[in-house]
């Protein structure tokens, strides 16, 4: 019984050390390149990626392809009327997260949505209790969550309007609000009039999609005081506003251009 139990826990902690050493596969240094692409359908807004499938975000829709480009199913909001305007996501265990910036019919209210990823059916939808700005992407961390919000004033279109300011919230397990961290004004400025449009915590380092922008923004939690620490960037051939990075540090896009998926390696 005891040898059971420690070849259990010997099982557990080289599971845990593979998912560590694949994560550490990314070399903040190197560039992303295109390995392959396929056709997105529709999509353009979102993404998520587990071991064995993708997933493709376009407000009241979401795809499941594998990774070879293969349409699995799709889901879609039956209400015609209901705009759930789902921005990104992600997959952990059996469910699929996804951010949901009108809750409850409040627009720039925000909340997660989760969808069970087998089904593609919703489960559950949980409010982030925040009814100023718009969370964009959230991400996982340990025993915790990460969420990114960005304020828009007009729609980002107009002579001098676009983001105000974005911030990082930390929430515990049970969504209760933690801490938080504002971007740094001189990269809002460089984002302008857009901010961070998706994000992917691996080890201790935010990889972030700049809007439209090609560029992977890398940023880390401060030591002290609140504002992101900036690392640096690392060129994704990616013109979209959203990314996913799977178990082998490999990065997944939609371009925005021509409603491609991208897959893309550090060849």
């Amino acid at each position: 019984m005891k040898l059971r139990k420690l070849s259990l826990l010997l099982s557990a902690f080289c599971a845990v050390l593979c998912c560590s050493l694949r994560a550490q596969t990314i070399d903040p240094r190197r560039d992303y390149h295109v390995a392959e692409r396929f056709d997105a359908h529709y999509a353009m807004q979102g993404v998520a990626v587990d071991r064995n499938h993708f997933y493709a975000i376009e407000n009241n829709h979401i795809t499941k392809f594998t990774l070879k480009g293969d349409s699995v199913t799709t889901w879609h909001e039956p209400d015609k009327e209901k705009i759930r305007h789902i921005n990104s996501g992600f997959v952990k265990g059996r469910k699929l997260y996804c951010t949901h910036s009108n809750y409850p019919e409040v627009p720039m209210a925000s909340s997660i949505e989760i969808f069970d990823k087998r089904t593609m059916q919703p489960i559950e939808s949980i409010s982030l209790g925040i009814d100023v700005g718009s969370c964009v992407w959230i991400t996982p961390g340990k025993g915790c969550w990460y969420a990114f919000f960005a304020h828009y004033a007009g729609n980002g279109k107009e002579p001098g309007k676009g983001v105000e300011w974005s911030q990082l919230v930390k929430f515990d397990r049970k969504w209760r609000r933690m801490q938080a961290w504002v971007l740094p004004k001189d990269i809002l400025e460089k984002l302008h009039p857009h901010s961070l449009s998706s994000g992917v915590l691996v080890g201790d380092t935010f990889y972030c999609m700049g809007h439209d922008h090609e560029r992977c923004y890398l940023m880390r939690l401060p030591k002290y005081g609140v504002h992101l620490e900036w690392v640096g960037t690392i060129n994704v051939p990616i013109p979209g506003q959203a990314i996913a990075i799977d178990r082998n540090g490999d990065m997944w896009g939609i371009s925005r251009k021509d409603r491609q998926v991208i897959h893309a390696t550090q060849r």
